[in-house]
């Protein structure tokens, strides 16, 4: 039977380090934890949270009227090129582990987070580059308390989207199978390597939720709209876009869900462009504020 807590400290449970307690919390390693977990967020009334690595969510700073889950089921089947992955198995480990058997996804290398969170938000390079999606042959996940198992098609990838974006109900996602290319070891590692190298270079890596803005539609990046817009390095309260990268909001001491929500407000208030908010920012009645 699933453990539910309460009132357990979910700010520093994600990268950002900003956020108070959920009234709920909850951490879920079977198919019968997750049915359980929706059935006690439908019978209080109150939403469910599924909170992947936490490397693109901001709680309040209150108590989050919510139950908030974690998936802990992260093992790894492999079959030749074939595999079947737990959601809550933490995307760069799998990179790594993937490279010791000859196989290859360093071309998702430095994306943060879970693979059933990396679905959720098809995660993967900018417009024109490869998506996790690229590699999925199928997801199971219980949605509208149902197990289902959702093609590649089905799933509707597209740029930072994917089908399980659409239900008002979150779906929770458990395992994924996976199509993975082969290539020796040794070019792989490299691979991962170099692209590490990059990332370091011109991303910063401290307390920060990774990039706030999607690109617009045309494939435009987000920082290079914030930049032209004069905002690189503006801070409000403990927030700052960072100088290393416009698309990131850094945690710069104490910072506050309310200075997140102001500097975000501020950047789509002076960018003429209309930039769509690909964090997720979680009021205290665990709503999304955009």
């Amino acid at each position: 039977m699933v453990s539910i807590q309460e009132l357990v400290s979910v700010g520093g449970k994600t990268t950002m380090r900003i956020g108070g307690k959920a009234r709920y919390y909850a951490e879920l390693a079977t198919k019968e934890d997750i049915e359980a977990a929706v059935k006690f967020s439908t019978e209080k009334h109150i939403p469910l949270i599924v909170l992947g690595g936490g490397s693109n969510t901001v709680f309040a700073d209150g108590v989050i009227d919510a139950l908030v889950v974690r998936l802990k089921h992260d093992a790894v089947q492999a079959e030749g090129n074939k595999l079947i992955v737990g959601a809550g198995k933490i995307l760069a480990s799998l990179l790594m582990e993937l490279a010791e058997r000859d196989l290859d996804l360093s071309l998702l290398t430095g994306i943060p987070g879970t693979v059933g969170g990396a679905i959720f938000g098809n995660a993967g390079q900018g417009h024109g580059g490869v998506w996790i999606g690229s590699f999925v042959e199928s997801v199971t996940a219980y949605v509208d308390e149902q197990w289902q198992t959702f093609s590649k098609e089905e799933c509707a990838f597209a740029y930072r989207e994917s089908v399980f974006k659409k239900w008002s109900g979150p779906p929770i996602i458990w395992e994924v199978t996976l199509r993975v290319p082969s290539k020796p070891k040794a070019e792989v590692l490299a691979e991962i390597d170099h692209l590490i190298k990059k990332r370091i270079e011109t991303q910063p890596h401290v307390k920060t939720a990774g990039s706030c803005f999607k690109s617009l539609p045309d494939g435009t990046p987000a920082w290079k709209l914030i930049d032209k817009a004069g905002l690189r390095g503006t801070k409000v309260g403990d927030v700052e876009i960072a100088e290393k990268h416009a698309n990131f909001l850094l945690n710069t001491g104490k910072a506050t869900f309310d200075d997140a929500k102001k500097i975000v407000e501020l950047v789509r208030r002076k960018v003429p462009e209309k930039l769509e908010v690909e964090m997720r920012f979680i009021e205290e009645d665990g709503t999304t504020a955009f």
